[in-house]
């Protein structure tokens, strides 16, 4: 049976290492205020967190302003990703559940590339005759 309390346990010393938390770069080491613009930029460790507390899938049906607003109540700078992590496991026990409805399910299924070039058009692909031996012996 899958640990959930180690498996958060290990995400914490994982993360908790100095390389992360004392880069402002990284997720981990974050100093300062949360403002996202785009759904797109926020990055992927943070997403467990929000999913739980908002009960949603995919956070493009979350105001930006909200998931702004709980990110900078939720974090006190660099090293917070236990934090984040202590509470979506807590929210995980308590049974906070996820909302999937059938739109979300065909999403997953598309890949990234789909999803980021939804606007593109696509690009025909070159095709390819089948050359007879016969061809082949006139070449």
């Amino acid at each position: 049976m899958f640990d959930y309390q180690k498996a958060c346990e290990d995400k914490i010393s994982f993360y908790n290492r100095s390389e992360f938390v004392d880069d402002p770069s990284h997720p981990a080491g974050f100093r300062g205020t949360f403002k996202f613009s785009d759904h797109k930029l926020i990055p992927d460790i943070y997403y467990g967190f929000l999913q739980r507390y908002f009960g949603v899938l995919r956070l493009s049906r979350v105001s930006l302003d909200d998931i702004n607003r709980v990110m900078n109540e939720t974090w006190e700078g660099p090293g917070s990703l236990t934090k984040l992590f202590q509470l979506e496991e807590q929210m995980r026990i308590d049974g906070r559940i996820l909302s999937i409805t059938p739109m979300d399910y065909v999403k997953s299924k598309k890949s990234a590339r789909d999803e980021d070039d939804e606007d593109e058009e696509d690009v025909p692909l070159p095709t390819f005759e089948n050359v007879s031996e016969d061809d082949e012996d006139a070449n």
